[in-house]
């Protein structure tokens, strides 16, 4: 006997077809802006905020105008999130260098080693939130950007002061300023790596980047580590010396747009 209100031999209807609607509708949704996005990077980066206009990402997209207003509200807001994009895309990256189980040192290390890893899968994304101010107008262009990009990089930094204090608390690093430290730190990776993207002579390949920022690495730690962590003949325990081996950095298989 059939419930009451259904017509005995009438074709069942799911009770989660709403949710399987709504479920293709997230998905579609999902697909129109992976398009923008994957329109977007490569047409902010080469031509800048300026030189683009709405009408070519959605051309490049495949979309509507009407489609970017809808999903974006803006030119701006679609910049915004994709700054936001490539934010998340990095911190999944540096969450790997800060696990307990790594010392101290090796956190300190692996840090510059998946901020590199980041770069090198996702140039395009590296050089957005690296140098978003290339094709800025005036003081105040793109402030809506700027701020937050800002406040992710200074908790970025003060991430990595906060490994540095707790090892000049510790006695496992000598007592320096652990955010001057950081902010050098975190400078002097960012130039080494933005001489991979050089047109000139001045170009690092991919192997003598790894090879300059590993030298780095090492005159850094020399400068940083206390007596705490040297052998007695002077160098530096592995603890500290090494990164850890799971952050070995991958072969790039191409340069340009992040896939």
């Amino acid at each position: 006997m059939p419930p009451d209100g259904v017509i005995e031999g009438a074709p069942a209807v799911a009770k989660d077809g709403s949710e399987a609607l709504a479920s293709r509708s997230e998905r579609r949704k999902a697909r129109t802006l992976n398009a923008i996005f994957d329109a977007a990077e490569p047409r902010f980066l080469e031509h800048g905020f300026h030189g683009t206009t709405v009408e070519e990402l959605a051309h490049a997209a495949d979309v509507s105008v009407g489609s970017i207003y809808v999903h974006f509200g803006s030119k701006e807001g679609l910049y915004l999130a994709l700054i936001e994009r490539a934010l998340d895309v990095q911190e999944r990256y540096m969450e790997e260098a800060f696990k307990p189980t790594f010392s101290l040192g090796q956190q300190l290390f692996a840090a510059g080693w998946a901020y590199l890893r980041f770069y090198l899968d996702h140039p395009g994304y590296f050089r957005i939130l690296a140098f978003p101010h290339v094709d800025a107008r005036g003081a105040d262009d793109r402030s809506f950007a700027t701020q937050r990009l800002a406040e992710r990089a200074e908790a970025g930094v003060r991430r990595v002061a906060s490994i540095i204090e707790l090892g000049v608390k510790t006695g496992v690093a000598r007592p320096v300023d652990p955010f001057r430290a950081a902010k050098f730190m975190w400078g002097a990776w960012t130039g080494v790596i933005a001489l991979n993207m050089r047109p000139d002579r001045l170009r690092l390949d991919d192997e003598e980047l790894r090879a300059v920022l590993a030298e780095g690495r090492r005159i850094v730690a020399e400068g940083i580590a206390s007596m705490a962590l040297r052998r007695p003949d002077g160098t530096l325990r592995p603890e500290f010396d090494l990164a850890p081996p799971d952050l070995d950095i991958p072969e790039r298989t191409s340069k340009g747009a992040t896939p």
